[in-house]
């Protein structure tokens, strides 16, 4: 009685031999590792904001600077993941921010004026404006379904002949659950 021979996977290929599956089996035990770890430090949800959506609405307000602004300080923050100390059941997601600390030549009317009529521009409905004590100028804009960003143009500290500086920030909330607790 003969033995049928063995099947080979395409004519003239030896079959894999036992090193080699070894090394595909630990290639896949890395990869499924990698992954593993990158679900438990929540990288599996885009940091906060999906494809960048509320960092992009915040960076219109840009344009409420005035021509001549001196930008002392700009930062820009996407969220990270937070907490209050470290305490257990605060943990979540910063809010994204954007803000801008300047000086400008120009008067306080005209800084205002220009960041109203800008900020109109760019999609921002005003909510509030103050002029005294301080200016102080409050602006919303939907950034998408159910998401409301928040802007205000306020002095930074009042100097003898006008303001010092101004501040030109913007935050919006997280996408899923916010740090909480402090």
């Amino acid at each position: 009685m003969t033995r049928p021979a063995p099947a080979k996977d395409a004519p003239g290929t030896p079959p894999p031999k036992r090193s080699q599956l070894a090394w595909l089996a630990g290639g896949l035990a890395v990869v499924l590792a990698g992954i593993a770890f990158a679900a438990a430090l929540g990288l599996r949800h885009p940091g906060g904001d999906p494809g960048g959506v509320r960092q992009k609405a915040l960076r219109s307000i840009s344009v409420g600077l005035p021509s001549d602004a001196r930008v002392q300080h700009h930062s820009a923050g996407g969220p990270i993941r937070d907490s209050c100390d470290g305490r257990p059941g605060t943990e979540g997601w910063s809010p994204v921010s954007n803000d801008y600390q300047f000086t400008s030549t120009r008067s306080a009317e005209a800084v205002i004026a220009t960041a109203q009529a800008r900020l109109k521009g760019a999609g921002w409905t005003q909510t509030a404006a103050i002029t005294s004590p301080a200016p102080l100028v409050m602006w919303t804009k939907t950034v998408s379904e159910g998401v409301v960003a928040h802007a205000q143009l306020s002095v930074g500290s009042p100097g003898p002949k006008g303001p010092s500086y101004w501040d030109l920030g913007a935050t919006a909330p997280p996408d899923g659950t916010p740090a909480s607790g402090c």
